[in-house]
């Protein structure tokens, strides 16, 4: 059986702040009525003895939103309750909570520690840069909240990694958005490139960044890393492109020869093959309809892993196909907005990948 992850949405889009650029936010029509949208701890049961009793060498729950949160801290005790009732002696389970931090507190926090939970706190740089678009229902800024919650699990310990989007705000300043993170003791980072289809449905959102930022983005926060941050930081898009270089796989799926790693649980139980495809037509079915690895099997599932392999004929030219096998496929967008048969950032993977070359004989002697 091949081994995939979980991402559930307890709460669905529901969140207590209004980022701009939330890809998410879509789904809100999808799931209409008003929040709150909740998980019921029948359909989180149902799922958490499914998923352990596959016994995979390591089952994940990756807890996500909206603002997972939300849920309530009552809520991840009991499924925390529930993991240790259906789990087996030695199996492996790890539970990630993908999280604004604005609700955090002592109590979030010892928990967290407690069970081990690895926390994904979504801070996009300096304080300017963050609040440009990570912002409240006022149309405040959050920066100072975020900072707290990190150094609220920074005492009790807590396995923190930061995911930064690249947006407008910060793509064109790689080295300040760095410095910032590695002076405030960030070691695990994880950047990820925005673009969007404009709501309007007419081009692409402005808050979408161009391919060539973007490859200046990677190229210098790469030479960055290697002046002052290998091996001690963790960049994850750097450590797939060394998996791949000098071990033969990436593991980062953006960077996979297919999709499926992963099953995206909907706050009602509802199934789909990636949280950037919650839509009606994507749809695999629900919970309870077949087994959870059964999702993976179907006809849909199946075409969907398959559609990562690019069929645009540059890609079959390129010396670096092997690395990005296309890239994302949420990012094959036009600059209309239109489908585009290869991701609209293959020039900046270009570049990044004939830039870090020249390092690539030294990290193998590391």
């Amino acid at each position: 059986m091949k081994t995939f992850q979980l991402l559930v949405k307890p709460v669905a889009a529901d969140c207590n702040s209004r980022c701009t650029y939330c890809f998410y936010r879509r789904t809100e029509a999808i799931y209409p009525g008003p929040a709150p949208h909740r998980m019921s701890l029948e359909i989180a049961e149902r799922m958490i003895r499914e998923f352990l009793d596959l016994r995979q060498p390591e089952t994940i729950f990756s807890w996500q939103g909206g603002e997972p949160t939300l849920a309530g801290l009552d809520f991840f005790k009991e499924v925390v309750r529930l993991e240790q009732v259906y789990g087996r002696s030695g199996q492996a389970v790890g539970n990630a909570l993908q999280t604004n931090g604005l609700l955090l507190d002592q109590d979030w926090s010892g928990f967290l520690a407690e069970y081990r939970f690895l926390v994904g706190l979504s801070l996009d740089g300096p304080e300017e840069v963050h609040n440009t678009f990570r912002r409240n229902a006022a149309g405040q800024g959050n920066f100072e909240q975020v900072m707290a919650a990190a150094e609220l699990l920074r005492r009790a310990k807590v396995a923190l990694n930061i995911l930064a989007v690249v947006s407008p705000a910060n793509v064109e300043r790689p080295a300040e958005v760095y410095r910032f993170f590695r002076r405030n003791g960030f070691q695990y980072l994880q950047f990820v490139p925005c673009l969007e289809r404009d709501p309007s449905g007419r081009g692409l959102a402005p808050f979408s960044i161009t391919p060539e930022a973007y490859g200046r983005f990677l190229c210098e926060l790469w030479d960055l890393w290697m002046k002052d941050g290998f091996p001690e930081v963790s960049i994850r898009d750097f450590d797939s492109y060394l998996a791949r270089r000098l071990k033969g796989k990436a593991n980062l799926c953006t960077y996979q020869p297919s999709c499926g790693q992963y099953l995206v649980i909907e706050h009602n139980g509802d199934v789909y093959p990636c949280d950037f495809y919650v839509q009606p037509e994507m749809k695999l079915g629900m919970l309870g309809d077949r087994p959870l690895a059964e999702f993976l099997r179907l006809p849909q599932a199946r075409a969907f892993a398959r559609k990562k392999s690019p069929r645009d004929p540059e890609c079959s030219r390129c010396p670096w196909q092997s690395h990005c096998h296309g890239g994302c496929q949420k990012d094959r967008l036009l600059p209309d907005g239109s489908p585009a048969a290869r991701s609209r950032f293959c020039p900046a993977y270009q570049a990044f990948f004939a830039h870090a070359e020249k390092d690539l004989a030294r990290l193998r002697r590391l």
